[in-house]
């Protein structure tokens, strides 16, 4: 192959010449006349914009732009094949009404998660977020009672729903191991409380009055449980710690009762639950 230069190539309007030397990439190859690039130079510069030219032909070529740009801060970013292919997993999610999708690519803080579909933000950054939110909440003591006014508005106003949801996740298993790891975190509070309650109801109860006094309604509450096959509970008919009057814990105090009416009747008093015409326990019937 002949060498010339490219003064000598255009004053023969020859298209390319080789002078023998390697470029600045180092490729020892034929040069075009026109701009002085070697033919693997012009290669490489004709792909990258055959790939710009691509993403501005892409009709989602905006949604691709902006989630490129998002990692521009980023130590990695994504290409444009790995964007076209979180682009298209997003809209495919809104179309099939999901609520997450996976984007095949970790968030801008590295996190491999799903996204959700309706802002694009990674379920951890979210929970991470959510964390902060209530850390500073909790540290304010006005946000703290708004909160609570606001749980115990929402409580009273879907009660039936909430204790329905509450009961099914019970019936299935789903809350127990949490509310045995909660009560493995705090033994040491329920076993203050119980304590509190025992000593309560000792304070309550009247000197004189036999442990064979309190069978009876015990009996009662067993009978009931197998005869109806649902799980009944001794109450207090008056509460020990009511909010006007504490009752006594005394045979004809005590009323066996479903453990579904116990959990609602609660702390109230009887006139407040049953009405004014309820008829009280007695210590011959020890029941309702």
């Amino acid at each position: 192959m002949e060498i010339i230069t490219r003064a000598e190539a255009k004053e023969r309007g020859l298209r390319r010449y080789f002078t023998g030397e390697p470029c600045h990439r180092g490729h020892v190859t034929e040069r075009l006349t026109s701009s002085g690039l070697c033919r693997e130079c012009r290669s490489i510069v004709s792909a990258k914009y055959a790939d710009k030219k691509k993403a501005d032909r892409h009709p989602l070529n905006f949604r691709i732009l902006s989630f490129i740009n998002a990692y521009k801060n980023c130590d990695h970013k994504p290409t444009w094949e790995q964007a076209l292919y979180a682009v298209e997993a997003r809209l495919e999610a809104e179309r099939l009404g999901h609520r997450t999708y996976d984007p095949g690519f970790p968030c801008t803080h590295g996190h491999r998660a799903k996204r959700r579909t309706g802002e694009s933000f990674c379920d951890e950054c979210c929970r991470i977020a959510g964390r902060l939110r209530a850390r500073e909440k909790r540290s304010d003591p006005e946000v703290r009672r708004k909160d609570a006014e606001n749980a115990l508005a929402y409580y009273h106003k879907h009660k039936a729903r909430i204790s329905a949801r509450r009961k099914k996740d019970w019936h299935s298993g789903k809350t127990q191991p949490r509310q045995y790891a909660y009560y493995a975190r705090n033994k040491a509070k329920y076993c203050s409380l119980t304590l509190h309650y025992q000593m309560q109801k000792k304070s309550h109860t009247l000197s004189g009055i036999p442990s064979k006094a309190f069978f009876p309604i015990f009996e009662k509450r067993d009978r009931l449980s197998s005869e109806t096959g649902v799980k009944h509970e001794v109450d207090h008919y008056y509460p020990l710690n009511g909010k006007t009057v504490c009752g006594l814990h005394v045979p004809w105090n005590l009323q066996a009762i479903p453990a579904e009416e116990n959990r609602q009747k609660q702390n109230r008093m009887p006139e407040e639950f049953y009405g004014p015409n309820h008829t009280p326990p007695t210590g011959e019937t020890n029941g309702r």
